[in-house]
């Protein structure tokens, strides 16, 4: 089956064709990408929709506080029960793909929301450890689905142009979330009895707008031609994007795309096959994972679910503790604005270079002044640590792990590379965070730390040698990339990082070196080119 051609192709809409128009005109019909009210508004859902992770994980940070000595709960059971929202999403992942190829972006993200809302009402009933994990499960399926759909859906629709800033637009979102939650944990925190289900009820807020915002949009265009609903995606296309050139010229690169994508369908065992065997669709697999494991094995996830508990261990009463994470949350939400810059402009391989060390120096900080005897010197290092911390993860690996996933597998194994990468990084959570609490009993909290800043200075090495840079390039660069599996891509960044270092020692300057590693790679890549010729 392929989608239909668009009824727009031969129509012309410069106003430069006719006499009348004047060249000032011209210039901003020319530029016009057509942006609707419509999708502005969906824009506007999307970002409440994106916020509920972070929401959930700042709200349930402090809700610990409270609720395990009024439901009597154990250390292990609250294990699960901050864990259960990521072992939750790392399902709702899994199905999230084939559920949208079923019954479109708009039921499941109806659905999605209706899983959150039960699970939120769940657990801010529970009077024990049942229905609360229960609950916790039920809202994470729902999170789950949410996060693989939303990116989705934006960049099915959302102009070109503006693509670029989505590829962090999910971290940036994320940090909202969790400073929102931060400001209604501390409006809460005096709130007796019952301070705790006010923290987990507010979780229904969000949902709910989600929940009636979702039935006045159109269900996506891409997925309305890929069931073969030409007219119908055309429509839902000019609901989002008025008839301009580049509006016109976005659809039928759409149709040009899916096109492809249909001409290079497999089944189900053929990709499972080119997975297994095929050296640079198996080498994406690999980063993907690598990826994900990174993401949240430095501590990242757990940390934010028990953040108020760690400074109550630090010496802070528990209203102490929830007022704290006001400032960190604001911290971590500045730090996610200059990623919007860099990433463009020196690439992601750099960048998660030069912020590895970054975070991995803040964890060895915050680790080490917790054995200080001095308390005010215990938390002064700390918070330093912890803030050192955050500029390094926030403008690294965080935005880049979902970024490098979302662009670099092939057009006919995108979706399970997407799926796998989801589901790796959403099973790190859950493994991170319901460990947490055992680590830290067995290592103590500084021994936590210490083991994140190892662990972090292996996946560093293991990044450093199976990652290309994928910023800036088309999909067929990126195919290029990846050609050779994982030992062709370690010996090009070991050859560029001895080019670099050649240009270091010889005094060419950062800037100066990491361009010429970065020329020796495009001139590889164009001889590779060539000899395919």
């Amino acid at each position: 089956m392929e989608a239909s051609e668009s009824p727009w192709k031969e129509q012309e809409y410069l106003e430069s064709n006719t006499e009348n128009c004047d060249s000032e005109k011209n210039l901003a019909d020319s530029n016009d990408e057509g942006v609707t009210f419509t999708l502005k508004f969906f824009l506007f859902v999307a970002c409440i929709g994106s916020s509920m992770f972070g929401m959930d994980q700042a709200l349930l940070s402090s809700v610990e506080l409270f609720a395990v000595p009024d439901l009597n709960l154990s250390s292990s059971e609250w294990s699960w029960i901050s864990s259960a929202a990521t072992l939750g999403a790392a399902g709702g992942a899994l199905i999230a793909i084939p559920s949208n190829a079923l019954v479109g972006r708009k039921i499941v993200l109806l659905v999605s929301s209706a899983f959150y809302i039960a699970g939120v009402i769940m657990a801010t009933a529970s009077e024990n450890f049942g229905l609360f994990f229960a609950g916790r499960l039920i809202m994470g399926i729902g999170m789950g689905i949410e996060a693989m759909t939303i990116p989705i859906y934006i960049s099915e629709v959302v102009p070109k142009s503006h693509r670029g800033a989505h590829l962090n637009i999910f971290n940036s979102l994320y940090n909202v979330g969790v400073f929102v939650g931060d400001i209604v944990d501390a409006i809460f925190v005096n709130v007796h009895p019952g301070s705790w289900r006010y923290m987990v009820g507010a979780g229904f807020i969000g949902p709910a707008i989600q929940f009636v915002c979702v039935f006045f949009f159109p269900e996506s265009p891409r997925i309305l031609l890929k069931w073969g609903k030409s007219d119908a995606a055309q429509n839902s296309w000019r609901k989002y994007r008025r008839p301009t050139p580049i509006s016109n010229r976005e659809y039928e690169e759409m149709v040009q795309q899916l096109n492809e994508e249909l001409a290079l369908k497999r089944s189900t065992i053929g990709v499972l096959k080119e997975i297994l065997f095929n050296p640079s669709i198996r080498a994406t697999f690999i980063l993907g994972a690598l990826l994900s494991f990174a993401q949240q094995w430095n501590g990242a996830t757990a940390l934010g679910y028990y953040e108020p508990s760690i400074f109550t261990d630090l010496g802070l009463t528990r209203i102490q503790a929830v007022y704290t994470t006001l400032p960190i949350g604001f911290w971590m939400l500045l730090w996610t604005l200059p990623p919007y810059l860099l990433f463009d402009r020196y690439g992601r391989r750099p960048i998660m270079m030069a912020t590895f060390p970054i975070f991995i120096i803040g964890l060895i900080i915050s680790g080490t002044s917790i054995l200080s005897s001095n308390l005010k010197g215990k938390a002064a290092g700390f918070f330093i640590g912890l803030a050192l911390y955050y500029i390094g993860y926030e403008q690294g690996i965080s935005p880049l792990a979902w970024a490098i996933n979302g662009e670099m597998y092939e057009l006919h194994v995108r979706n399970y590379g997407m799926s796998w990468g989801a589901f790796m990084l959403l099973g790190s959570a859950f493994a991170s965070t319901y460990t947490f609490s055992r680590q830290k009993a067995a290592m103590t909290l500084s021994g936590t730390f210490g083991l994140y800043a190892g662990l972090s200075c292996l996946f560093w090495l293991s990044l450093f040698l199976v990652m290309p840079e994928t910023g800036g390039c088309t999909l067929e660069m990126i195919k290029r990339r990846f050609e050779g599996g994982v030992s062709a891509i370690m010996k090009k960044n070991i050859q560029e990082a001895k080019l670099f270092w050649h240009g270091i020692f010889h005094g060419k300057g950062i800037l100066e070196s990491l361009r010429l590693s970065e020329d020796h790679d495009e001139n590889a890549l164009d001889n590779d080119s060539y000899k395919n010729e």
